[in-house]
This record gives structure tokens, sequence and C-alpha cells, in this order.
């Protein structure tokens, strides 16, 4: 597998994981204290990617 398609499979994974959140905080399914961090975490991980495209 090409390093883009690693980038591109770990992209589709984080936007999977960005919806799944999205879907558990309308069911009320998420602590507040939970949600932020995992909110935190996505965001990092959206970071890192967007280094990891810029220096492909």
């Amino acid at each position: 597998m090409e390093p883009h398609d690693y980038l591109r499979h770990t992209l589709d994974c984080l936007e999977e994981a960005q919806t799944a959140l999205r879907l558990a905080q309308r069911k009320g399914q998420i602590e507040p204290d939970r949600e932020a961090k995992l909110l935190e975490r996505l965001n990092t991980l959206t970071r890192d990617l967007d280094r990891a495209q810029d220096a492909h």
C-alpha cells in the first residue's frame, strides 16, 4: 500500500469516528466531560493527519 493510501484510509476512519461521535452526542450517550476529551482527541488526530498530508 502506498503512503498516500494509508493517509486516505486513516482519513476515512477519522471521518467515520467523527460521524459516530456526533450520533452518540445526539443520542445523549456521552457524558459531557468525556465528550470534550473525545472531541479534543479527534481534533488532534485531524491536525496530525493534515501535517502528514502536507508532507507528502
